[in-house]
């Protein structure tokens, strides 16, 4: 395949990292009938086929995930922990989707990122879409079963500690009841940093979700609006902000991914000054940006050919963005 790493072969994934004791971050694509490699900018590869075995992953993973990221970090925790993340995610479901817990081994935070659901706990049943959160835990049930036909994702992230079930009450979420995060922006972020741990060494993975564990909860306490209000304009927010997520690389202009959202160039932008307190220009200038200097710094890649990989071909006006998203030259993140 052309890369040096540790090849790791089991019915139906073939998965080559860096580390030959370190499989932390998990990408995968599950169908009945597909085919596919792909290949990470850190160096990670995951070649994966039809059927991928649950039992690769932990037990409480469910199925009819279509894709995945995960950080799992120490999941028998010591008795003396205060608060830790052992386990977090982002997975793409399809449709038919259904998981019932009656309990949960970790105390636990669930997002609703995309699609419409039905949630059900003892205190009632509900639709929920976009900027939904709720809790479950060891003494908290639930059910959850996707309505839409697409467009299903979710975030998750697990707590143990004694003081877990403490902090997660002060967010506001109580009584097994959800609630609606005002401003999903932030709260997608801090996901996002955290999952991306996982591709951190030690300590810097473990000092990093230490960190972002108290963070994440703080701003679900800020956000909380008590009671969800499913909108389908948050949901075609999601579903435009979804698609620069997957094709930051490939966008060239805003009038293109307006269409293949389905939108207006205007009704995109009056979407993400709504939900997200920022233009989409902005979104997908940081994305390409927050890429660019990954490769700069991580990977040794020249300025020059940094910005070809997100589609400038003027290294002028690159630099020029770039210094207007991190405050600095691009040539600061490769010394």
């Amino acid at each position: 395949m052309g890369r040096r790493g540790t090849g790791r072969e089991s019915a139906g994934v073939l998965v080559f990292a860096r580390d030959s004791d370190r499989i932390d971050n998990i990408q995968l694509i599950r169908s009945p009938s597909f085919f596919q490699w792909q290949e990470l900018t850190k160096g990670w590869i995951f070649f994966t086929v039809t059927s991928m075995p649950a039992r690769k992953l932990p037990s409480f993973i469910a199925q009819r995930i279509i894709r995945g990221r995960y950080l799992f970090l120490k999941l028998n925790p010591p008795s003396t922990t205060d608060l830790a993340v052992t386990c977090a995610g982002w997975e793409e479901c399809a449709p038919g989707y259904a998981i019932k817990r009656d309990g949960f081994r970790y105390v636990t935070l669930e997002y609703i990122a995309g699609g419409s659901w039905e949630l059900e706990t003892h205190n009632g049943k509900w639709k929920v879409g976009p900027g939904t959160i709720f809790t479950y835990g060891p003494t908290v049930g639930y059910s959850l079963k996707a309505l839409s036909g697409g467009g299903l994702s979710k975030y998750f992230v697990g707590y143990s500690g004694h003081s877990a079930a403490g902090f997660i009450a002060k967010t506001g979420l109580k009584g097994a009841k959800p609630g609606q995060i005002v401003q999903s922006r932030w709260l997608h972020d801090l996901f996002e940093q955290l999952i991306e741990a996982a591709n951190l060494r030690q300590p810097a993975r473990a000092n990093i979700s230490r960190m972002l564990a108290p963070l994440i909860l703080e701003r679900v306490r800020a956000d909380l609006r008590a009671e969800p209000r499913f909108s389908q304009a948050q949901q075609n927010y999601e579903h435009c902000r979804r698609y620069l997520v997957d094709h930051y690389l490939q966008i060239r202009t805003m009038a293109d991914a307006a269409r293949a959202c389905g939108v207006s160039a205007a009704h995109l932008s009056r979407l993400f000054r709504r939900f997200a307190m920022e233009s989409p220009n902005g979104f997908l200038a940081r994305m390409k940006m927050n890429h660019a200097a990954e490769l700069i710094s991580r990977s040794s890649v020249p300025v020059t050919a940094a910005a070809n990989a997100v589609g400038y071909d003027d290294p002028y006006h690159f630099s020029r963005v770039f210094k207007r998203v991190h405050g600095v030259a691009p040539s600061f993140f490769g010394k």
